[in-house]
């Protein structure tokens, strides 16, 4: 995903400052309608037309079908990348680098199967997590989207927060390979999860309960631990592994997504390990740190949850570690010494996330 400031042209309506989000196969433009309420488009990436527009040096995008609106990003990057983009889905399904990739991870697992067939029953969930590292990134997105569509959760998404929420992970700046997607969910569950291969999705009522743009930095920079460091991915894996292992010994990527289909209601409360939800909170406070934002966004967040959740319900990423007051404790000692530099954009976007779920 990459993120740019435009400029959005309506014919009688005049001109907005707007933000646009682009993904592999759509992009988001946010932009103020003229009540001051902040709308968000999707377009698919095959429906635009990007062209350079010499007189302002600047990426014209619409649709095709449409003479407006119209949005304007200076220079030539932006076309550069949605025509990149654009190239790739027309390509035939043989063509795609999914489809290499496909191949590769193949020839991947058939080789080590042979040896390990017999060790079968003993070593099939140690055996599916340690397969899980040897899939492509583009597989595991393939096996995220999959499993996110099994959950069947977009017509409670809010799409205005999600935007927001997007635009906030984009200004954090955080290269990876993978294309992170951030989805707000509307409801009471006071939760969040990462799906392979870049989903990340976030609750409403979690957010609400957030008092600062550091804690909703923490929360994105755990889940995006899960995410870069493949937790996500493994504990999938050996959550499901005598239903996956076989399928994936013969290469047979449609029966593994079928499988996640079927099981996707019950990885929303997927759980990790101590070990991986401490690394999911050191690795999440270097991002922090790296970026010069509160390290305190952690302990404040597990504090606050702590203090307004009962044991019962809390969230996956607290609820792994019963004791709570240990988590916090090793953060402030590894925050020590932090560099702080208030973030104004950051804490700008956290305020007007605020007023949307409201």
């Amino acid at each position: 995903m990459k993120s740019y400031s435009g400029t959005y042209f309506l014919p009688g309506a005049g001109t907005a400052e707007a933000t646009i989000l682009v993904f592999d196969k759509e992009i988001h433009i946010g932009y103020p309608s003229d009540s001051g309420h902040q709308q968000v488009l999707k377009w698919n990436i095959t429906d635009l037309e990007a062209v350079f527009d010499l007189a302002s040096g600047s990426t014209r995008i619409r649709r095709r079908s449409e003479r407006a609106p119209e949005f304007f990003i200076n220079g030539k990057e932006a076309i550069a990348y949605i025509h990149a983009l654009q190239a790739e889905q027309q390509k035939s399904w043989y063509q795609k680098d999914k489809a290499k990739e496909w191949g590769r991870n193949i020839l991947i697992f058939l080789g080590i199967a042979g040896g390990l067939v017999l060790l079968y029953f003993l070593l099939v969930p140690w055996m599916a997590e340690k397969m899980a590292s040897q899939v492509s990134v583009k597989t595991e997105e393939d096996f995220g989207d999959a499993v996110y569509a099994g959950m069947r959760l977009e017509e409670q998404e809010d799409t205005a927060a999600s935007f927001a929420l997007n635009h906030f992970f984009a200004v954090m700046n955080v290269h990876t390979a993978y294309n992170i997607r951030v989805t707000v969910i509307k409801g009471e569950t006071v939760n969040a999860f990462a799906l392979p291969g870049g989903r990340i999705v976030v609750y409403t009522a979690l957010l609400a309960a957030m008092e600062t743009y550091p804690e909703l930095a923490a929360l994105l920079a755990h889940e995006f631990t899960h995410v870069n460091n493949r937790h996500s991915t493994k504990a999938i894996f050996r959550k499901l592994g005598s239903k996956i292992f076989i399928s994936l010994l013969l290469g047979k990527f449609g029966s593994v997504t079928s499988v996640l289909i079927d099981q996707a209601d019950n990885l929303k409360s997927l759980t990790y390990s101590r070990f991986l939800e401490k690394e999911a909170d050191m690795d999440g406070l270097e991002l922090l740190k790296a970026r010069k934002i509160d390290t305190k966004g952690f302990a404040d967040l597990f504090q606050h949850l702590k203090a307004s959740s009962p044991s019962s319900s809390l969230p996956e990423f607290l609820g792994s570690h019963p004791d709570m007051d240990k988590r916090i404790e090793y953060i402030q000692a590894a925050a020590a010494g932090a560099v702080i530099t208030e973030n104004t954009e950051l804490r700008a976007i956290f305020e007007k996330l605020k007023q949307t779920i409201q």
